[in-house]
């Protein structure tokens, strides 16, 4: 059987978004490439016809993880007045949906943890991805007094890890509080 030109990279991408989505809920040494291949009706023998190995793929996921994310989170901020982007940046993130969709959510709070154990190609796909976010944290903040005067990464490093803690605690009251702590110490009150 012949397939039109573009099947292999359509194919591919379907590998890639499959993992990437499965890779944010389950974990990365979770998700085997014969049960992935056989979840999209397709060979183990195939998947290396699109990668040369596990760690390409984890590599290319997460650039489109936050590629993804990326894309979600500019046409909710282009939608709002520049003045209002930062804390619809923030209320979006951190809210109670974003935590309880690992699955779509943002790479870094879902595999973060995770990823100071892969090899170079992967980790260098995850620090482009959290540069991306660091980059539109900072175009987002107010020439002053953005985040509560913490600089992006410092920003950046509280909204991850607060969504990371409200995901992994057990307690639902403790959960959301993570989330809304975050956001005050982001968002304090105007003077």
């Amino acid at each position: 059987m012949r397939y039109h030109s573009r099947h292999k990279a359509e194919v591919r991408q379907q590998i890639i978004r499959m993992a990437s989505y499965r890779f944010r809920s389950e974990g990365m040494d979770a998700v085997g490439i014969a049960n992935l291949m056989s979840d999209l009706g397709l060979t183990h023998g195939g998947f290396y016809s699109h990668f040369r190995d596990k760690e390409a793929l984890v590599a290319a996921a997460c650039r489109h993880g936050f590629d993804e994310l990326q894309q979600r989170l500019a046409e909710v901020l282009a939608a709002v007045p520049p003045d209002e982007r930062l804390a619809t940046l923030v209320e979006h993130y951190l809210s109670p949906a974003h935590r309880d969709r690992p699955d779509d959510g943002c790479v870094a709070a879902a595999l973060g943890g995770e990823m100071a154990r892969r090899d170079q190609p992967s980790r260098q796909a995850f620090t482009a991805g959290v540069e991306a976010q660091l980059a539109l944290l900072a175009h987002c903040q107010p020439q002053r007094g953005g985040c509560g005067g913490m600089t992006a990464s410092v920003a950046l490093a509280l909204m991850v890890g607060a969504l990371l803690l409200s995901r992994a605690v057990s307690d639902p009251e403790l959960s959301l509080r993570f989330l809304e702590e975050a956001k005050r110490a982001l968002m304090p009150p105007a003077d």
